[in-house]
């Protein structure tokens, strides 16, 4: 199936899309929760409404961080979804034109097999979801991102204080490592269905940057 206008399945439980980010044009990445009936961090797409109302509905809209809202505005009208947010990014959705969300913290179990873990040092709000579904599988927001090379951080010019930044997501992401699971979902890179785990630990042994 064209990603661009459906789903495809990336392991039984766990569906996929992708399309370009309005703002900046890149295609970014979505993922889907079928037993859970959750989207993390969508981007809008062509057809993407009727796809999912096909695959189950949504009933909570996932976000990694406070900056992957993308279309979830719309597909939260849609569905009468709940719109879950990191309590650390809680403040991006503060006036009267912000959407109504709900915060969670890092720890909670936000629906059977899923739990948020912190990432930080890139924001105080950028996490990771444990999923237990099949394999196992951790979803990402921005410390790791993939290019034509593999995994690597977002460039330097994105960071405060990159050699400080990047130290700090290294020390995150070997504790994500003691996690089990094996299929790594990114929001700026196509899934990996087997062997993320592998592929991420041996990027933590020799990091790089990637060249977006």
């Amino acid at each position: 199936m064209d990603e661009s206008t459906g789903l495809s399945e990336v392991v039984p439980g766990i569906l996929h899309w992708s399309a370009p980010h309005p703002n900046h044009g890149q295609i970014v990445h979505s993922h889907y929760l079928s037993q859970q009936r959750a989207a993390i961090d969508p981007i809008g797409a062509v057809g993407l409404a009727e796809a999912l109302r096909a695959a189950g509905g949504i009933e909570q809209i996932l976000l990694s961080n406070r900056h992957h809202l993308r279309g979830t505005v719309e597909l939260a009208a849609e569905f009468d979804a709940a719109i879950r947010v990191p309590r650390a990014g809680l403040h991006e959705f503060e006036g009267p034109d912000a959407p109504q969300v709900v915060a969670y913290d890092w720890g909670d179990e936000l629906m059977d097999g899923v739990v948020a873990h912190e990432v930080g040092s890139l924001a105080p709000d950028d996490g990771a979801f444990h999923l237990r579904i099949g394999p196992g599988a951790l979803a990402l927001a921005d410390s790791v991102v993939l290019d034509e090379s593999g995994l690597g951080f977002v460039p330097d010019k994105l960071m405060d204080d990159p050699e400080r930044t990047k130290a700090g997501l290294l020390a995150s992401l070997r504790r994500l490592l003691d996690l089990e699971w094996d299929v790594l979902l990114m929001a700026h890179g196509a899934p990996l269905p087997a062997a993320g785990k592998q592929a991420l630990a041996s990027f933590v042994e020799s990091p790089r940057s990637a060249g977006l």
